[in-house]
């Protein structure tokens, strides 16, 4: 059954509602495990991406899990729930776990932390996925996805080089901070 609600949602989405197109997405094809990192600014952003990413897995706000339904539907599709407001050492250390014990996982994390509905939002971004892809020795493919595409045109999904990072700057709160502002920026620079 979730199959079939999984398809007939991606058709809709990426078929109906916009006409998705997909660059560069060959570099996916180079990592069983990393993180994919893209922008967010509607919330079909992860149904663009989906019908490209095998072993999908994905963090999501904590509000989403409490309506039951959305939490079983979510959960199914290996989503997980993140605290955005506070240090969530348990999605941490979930995704740590996964990254270490999946022998194939691409990890979903918006590093802006929300739906940004405007342009001048962005800017702020949040270190977990820095962290986490460091703390597991994992590379970054940074996406860059149309930004507020409107109903039935075009949306175009950039997949971009994969970054690595040095476990050295975990040592520097700065570093991770800068190193996430430089992250931001490798994303947007894929327009």
């Amino acid at each position: 059954m979730y199959s079939i609600t999984r398809k007939i949602i991606i058709f809709i989405v990426c078929k109906v509602l916009f006409r998705v197109e997909y660059e560069n997405e060959e570099v996916l094809k180079k990592y069983d495990k990393c993180l994919i990192c893209p922008n967010h600014s509607r919330i079909y952003d992860p149904i663009f991406i989906y019908p490209k990413i095998s072993y999908m897995y994905g963090m999501a706000k904590s509000e989403l899990f409490e309506h039951k339904l959305l939490a079983h539907f979510l959960n199914y599709h290996n989503i997980f729930p993140v605290d955005r407001n506070n240090t969530d050492v348990n999605s941490l250390r979930k995704a740590l776990k996964l990254l270490k014990h999946k022998d194939k996982i691409k990890l979903l994390i918006f590093p802006e932390g929300k739906v940004l509905k405007h342009k001048e939002e962005r800017g702020i971004v949040k270190n977990g996925a820095v962290y986490i892809a460091t703390m597991a020795n994992v590379p970054i493919i940074p996406i860059h996805i149309t930004e507020r595409p409107k109903y039935f045109s075009k949306v175009t999904v950039k997949f971009g080089e994969p970054i690595f990072y040095d476990k050295l700057q975990l040592k520097d709160k700065s570093k991770i901070i800068d190193t996430s502002k430089q992250l931001l920026k490798e994303i947007y620079n894929l327009e």
